[in-house]
């Protein structure tokens, strides 16, 4: 078993943020934690930053220093029927972006949050790899339509450290496509070890596959939501912690009362063999052909410089939707370590992992980590007049960060 609450050893920062949920005791110890002395009443209480955590399925929206999102939406979709059936994000252009933004976002601020966007500031929670006209469209949206005064472009897989006050670790997102795994040592990310496994998609698809078999004829199972709705309140991850030990897992249906389908009764081993599809190579060809989660994971360890594997190894934090399955995280551990003594290069590391666990909803993580550092001053925005003037969006891989 794996000690989840250890203090780091070895030459990590051990300067710690005791996380609270009062969005006061947030913003200022989140202002302890990057050194800032002082603060602008007006700024906080007046025009505190938006944040926006753009999902593929869900995006949290809300206010800097608070401690959870006020609206967590559907993410934007879009109504031609060439982008339902694929990934939006790489076949959209800027133009298509920019109609859809345009409708989202007056919508997220005049609406869910009833404010002003104009002379406001944005943090955006930036994936690593967006794709190039999503961002461009975003930042057209932001600047020409809405008038915003600045944009901070914050990378999603870095904000998770903020809730655990050290800036080095490793981050583990467990979305709906995919779970994305990076590195970051003293706060610059590892970009160069970014690796990707199975996600919650692949854990509907085992699930839906495994209903057909035993409730034939059930024509909703097409219905993403309603499959997604029934992971969430019948599935969990089996463990088994050996020998002597206590074990997650039983076989006993569930029936599940889904609103627009009504009742529906899942048997025991459909209720966790699903979530395999994260784990084993087991039934590997019945979902897709993408890594399990330890494979990817020993990959970033291996692809990390010698001198910094043991240190991102004992700041483990695991975040995202697929992260809240019961049973998640005590198999992860097991799995990882397991992982790691497999491969002799990694053996020696076994003893270094440390899985840090949140105060936070692991879905709202990222998101949480964006209103932290939406709350410091001193982050480089992207201003309204550098978009006049041309100056190019950051971006992670042609900044260097690699």
């Amino acid at each position: 078993a794996l000690d989840f609450g250890k203090e780091l050893s070895g030459t990590a920062d051990k300067t710690s943020v005791a996380v609270s949920r009062s969005p006061t005791s947030i913003a200022s110890r989140a202002m302890s934690y990057r050194g800032v002395s002082s603060l602008t009443g007006a700024y906080f209480l007046d025009k505190q930053a938006v944040v926006i955590d753009f999902g593929v399925r869900l995006t949290k929206i809300g206010f800097a220093s608070e401690s959870r999102p006020q609206h967590v939406l559907p993410s934007v979709r879009f109504p031609s029927p060439r982008h339902q059936s694929s990934d939006f994000t790489t076949v959209a252009s800027e133009a298509e972006w920019v109609e859809t933004l345009d409708r989202f976002l007056p919508e997220v601020f005049l609406h869910h949050l009833s404010v002003s966007p104009k002379d406001r500031r944005v943090v955006l929670c930036d994936a690593a790899l967006s794709p190039a006209p999503f961002r461009a469209a975003l930042a057209q949206v932001l600047f020409r339509r809405l008038a915003v005064a600045s944009v901070t472009f914050a990378l999603d897989l870095v904000l998770p450290l903020y809730l655990t006050g050290l800036s080095t670790g490793i981050v583990i997102d467990v979305g709906y496509t995919s779970s994305r795994i990076m590195p970051t040592f003293s706060g610059v990310p590892i970009l160069s070890a970014y690796n990707t496994a199975a996600g919650g998609q692949s854990v509907n698809t085992a699930l839906r596959r495994r209903l057909a078999e035993s409730l034939p004829g059930s024509s909703w199972l097409d219905d993403e939501s309603a499959v997604d709705d029934l992971k969430t309140r019948a599935c969990y991850v089996a463990c088994d912690f050996g020998e002597g030990e206590s074990s997650i897992g039983t076989e006993n249906p569930v029936t599940i009362s889904l609103r627009a389908h009504g009742k529906v009764t899942v048997p025991g081993a459909a209720r966790w063999e699903p979530a395999e599809a994260l784990f084993s190579n087991t039934g590997r060809e019945l979902v897709d052909e993408c890594m399990t989660i330890p494979e990817a994971f020993v990959q970033v360890v291996q692809q990390c410089p010698v001198d910094v594997r043991p240190i991102v190894l004992q700041n483990v934090v695991v975040c995202g939707g697929g992260a809240m399955l019961r049973g998640f995280l005590p198999r992860l551990a097991s799995e990882l370590r397991k992982a790691l003594l497999e491969q002799a290069d990694t053996v020696a590391l076994a003893d270094r992992l440390l899985l840090t666990p949140l105060n936070f909803a692991p879905v709202c993580a990222v998101w949480t980590g964006g209103a932290i550092y939406g709350a410091l001053e001193g982050a480089s925005d992207y201003t309204s007049d550098d978009y006049e003037r041309g100056v190019p969006l950051p971006d992670w891989t042609r900044d260097g960060f690699v």
